[in-house]
């Protein structure tokens, strides 16, 4: 006969790994203590009382259900992957064309490994032409290239991979690693991009940044009544054109259904309108020099409710676009002297967005943090120009000035929250070209960033970023987009490192560890060190080079 320790409140019903015999019962554990050990003992005596072996069981179960129970708790709260979008080539790559030709990978990081002291480099690595989109040459007219980085819908179904270089946009199951559809932005007389992809915290839109093209496109989420996932609709409706004029489109958007039995369809409706104005409703000119000279969309970052993106462009100037009309309308512009040129990170905090600028040519420091309200008109309703003002704005004294390879370059930010009360506390703006960060606590007073403004801390002095094959330096890790951990309370910030052959910003992005780095922030969360990187590696054709370029790091939720 036997008898199983178990507990009705534990992650399992029983468990049995080690049979311990005594002279008229059996007992079953998974461990062996002090207390089962005295049975053991061939001398024990016969008429010991069953009532104090009963209870000394009990007592030995609820201790392992404890620590049992414990240990799936944690493990559910930092089942994570961090997905690291690499954007060097990884096709075409020969003797005579040895930098390669297009592609690049996406390595995907286990939360098991990464919180494993020292931490596991043990990602599995999707090749995004040959593991996740092969047919896009013979489907969409061109084969995905330059993978920028990938964005997660809310719930971590999905995850949505933009590609810079040629314009696509990719969807993939979050959970089966597999492609569910493509799709390619509008072609028009200034180009076809997609250089960043956002998804509204209402699971419904992703904005696709249709770079050259000077287009903001959006792609619908449908779903049924029970809020699952039917189909990805490019709405081409829905496009705004950034200039504006005659003979901008050039060529529809392209949807491709890349598998067939997910019974996830993959759509194109309407038609991207050609013709649009090229006035902003205030009637000023969209692009214009000395306003908003190259309206090259950047990062289009989405409110809270879901019904506005603040759309940063590459010259300077930004426009705030109601998303929920078709087509998508401005209800607010500023113009270059309100928000400078290329700005890319945001994030909400507060009921505020934060939003930045960083340098948009070799050795222009730029280094600039905007706070904003999200209080915006809907369509047809919009504001005055440059209305309302930033709530509150940080600009270092350097920018502007001409500074010969220490010039100053915000780009990707991370809101550090306590994960257990849910509160914004720190605010971390990475520089690319200093290799540091400037640290704001987020609370008021709200108008004034400079009171808030903690510090700076290095991502050097650790010296955890060495070099890498073809690098002409060491020791410059290069920050670029970033996320905060979900393990152990929000720790960590994990960041890509660029490499030694940027193929994005060349003036700014020149790194010596391409890889995936882990910074350990300090119990305060007001500052942080580079503990380690998790080198990655693409082979140039001649063997010369490192062809790896991370550009972004995003931590995706497990659901199982």
């Amino acid at each position: 006969m036997g008898f199983l320790l178990g507990c009705d409140r534990c992650p399992f019903t029983a468990f049995t790994v080690k049979t311990i015999k005594f002279d008229w019962y059996y007992f079953t554990n998974n461990t062996e203590t002090e207390t089962v050990k005295l049975f053991r003992n061939k001398n024990v005596n016969s008429k010991i009382n069953m009532k104090k072996i009963i209870l000394c069981l009990m007592s030995l179960s609820v201790a392992l259900c404890l620590i049992l129970f414990s240990e799936q708790t944690y493990a559910r709260n930092s089942g994570y992957e961090v997905w690291l979008s690499d954007q060097g080539n990884t096709q075409g790559i020969t003797a005579s064309s040895p930098n390669g030709l297009y592609g690049g990978k996406v390595r995907i990081y286990d939360s098991a490994d990464l919180e494993q002291n020292p931490p596991i480099n043990n990602p599995l690595v999707l090749d995004v032409v040959t593991d996740l989109f092969p047919n896009a040459l013979l489907t969409t007219g061109a084969d995905v290239n330059r993978i920028h980085g990938i964005i997660p819908t809310p719930d971590y179904k999905y995850m949505t991979l933009n590609f810079v270089a040629s314009g696509h946009l990719g969807i993939v199951d979050g959970e089966t690693k597999q492609p569910v559809c493509l799709f390619r932005s509008t072609a028009t007389s200034t180009g076809r991009q997609n250089h960043m992809s956002t998804v509204s915290p209402d699971g419904t839109k992703i904005l696709i940044a249709n770079q050259s093209g000077r287009m903001l496109e959006r792609v619908d989420i449908q779903k049924n009544t029970a809020g699952q996932v039917t189909g990805f609709n490019y709405n081409a409706d829905g496009s705004i054109d950034m200039v504006g004029g005659t003979g901008r489109v050039l060529n529809q958007p392209i949807a491709v259904d890349v598998n067939l039995g997910d019974n996830i369809s993959c759509t194109v409706t309407g038609q991207v309108a050609d013709g649009q104005s090229s006035s902003t409703p205030n009637a000023n000119p969209k692009q214009a020099a000395g306003v908003r000279p190259t309206n090259t969309v950047i990062c289009p970052i989405i409110s809270d409710n879901s019904q506005h993106a603040y759309v940063t462009l590459g010259g300077g100037g930004m426009f705030v676009v109601d998303i929920t009309t078709a087509p998508m309308k401005i209800v607010a512009e500023y113009d270059l002297n309100v928000v400078h040129a290329a700005g890319c990170g945001g994030q909400s905090a507060d009921g505020f967005m934060m939003l930045n600028t960083g340098t948009s040519a070799p050795n222009v420091s730029e280094f600039t943090l905007y706070r904003f309200t999200q209080d915006y008109p809907l369509a047809p309703n919009y504001n005055q120009p440059n209305q309302p003002l930033p709530v509150a704005v940080w600009a270092d004294p350097d920018n502007g000035k001409i500074i010969l390879g220490n010039n100053r370059d915000a780009h990707g930010m991370v809101i550090v929250k306590n994960l257990s009360s849910g509160e914004d506390k720190y605010l971390h703006q990475f520089d690319r070209v200093r290799n540091n960060a400037e640290v704001f606590q987020m609370n008021p007073p709200w108008e004034n960033l400079h009171l808030r403004h903690e510090g700076t801390y290095s991502l050097t002095t650790t010296g955890a970023c060495g070099t890498t094959l073809g690098a002409e330096q060491s020791n410059d890790p290069t920050p670029d987009l970033a996320d905060l951990s979900l393990g152990n309370n929000g720790d960590k910030i994990y960041v890509a490192l660029r490499g030694p052959n940027p193929l994005t910003i060349a003036h700014a992005a020149a790194g010596s560890c391409p890889g995936l780095g882990i910074i350990k922030l300090s119990p305060n969360n007001k500052s942080g060190e580079l503990t380690n990187v998790l080198p990655t590696m693409i082979i140039s054709g001649d063997s010369m080079k490192n062809l790896s370029d991370p550009h972004g790091a995003i931590v995706r939720q497990k659901l199982n």
